[in-house]
């Protein structure tokens, strides 16, 4: 007991540096170990366990389709789905202008169900091809889940002059 006391007296300082530097190794390594190797059993994380139970289904892309095709400024419909985002290409004909486009579009939600828009995000694309006697545009609309409307950006190809 006396060798124990000697040796604490004599390097009392060392041996409380090494406890504190051995206590913050042991909380790095936790905290290593809980951030690269965590409970996650998908490589792809948690993002979609909220949508597991409720998958965008074949009729209600068909709904979405047939409701938009039912406009006869629309020429062709696509729907993908990818993850939790329904994207929604639209073709324009010629004679469809930009703000009917929009609104076309937007009221594509009355055709989604309110279930799907509170589960998945929503994304458009609607184009219309440049001909000689219009310019045509391409404009790409997104909605998330929180949202309850389309917000719209402007991605028409500006040609160089």
């Amino acid at each position: 007991m006396k060798k124990i006391k000697d040796i604490w007296n004599r390097n009392r300082v060392l041996i409380t540096l090494a406890l504190i530097v051995l206590v913050c190794f042991g909380i790095m390594g936790t905290i290593v170990t809980k951030y690269f190797f965590g409970v996650n059993v998908s490589n792809y994380g948690d993002r979609l366990d909220d949508i597991a139970d409720l998958p965008f289904k074949d009729e209600d892309k068909e709904k979405l389709i047939t409701a938009l095709k039912g406009n006869e400024l629309v020429e062709d419909v696509t729907v993908n789905v990818q993850g939790k985002v329904i994207k929604t290409r639209i073709l324009f004909n010629s004679k469809a202008a930009l703000d009917t486009a929009k609104q076309t579009a937007s009221s594509a939600l009355e055709s989604i169900a309110k279930e799907y828009q509170e589960k998945y995000d929503l994304q458009f694309t609607i184009v219309q091809e440049a001909t000689a006697e219009v310019g045509g545009f391409t404009l790409m609309g997104a909605k998330n889940i929180n949202r309850t409307q389309i917000i719209w950006n402007n991605n028409t190809p500006i040609k160089a002059s």
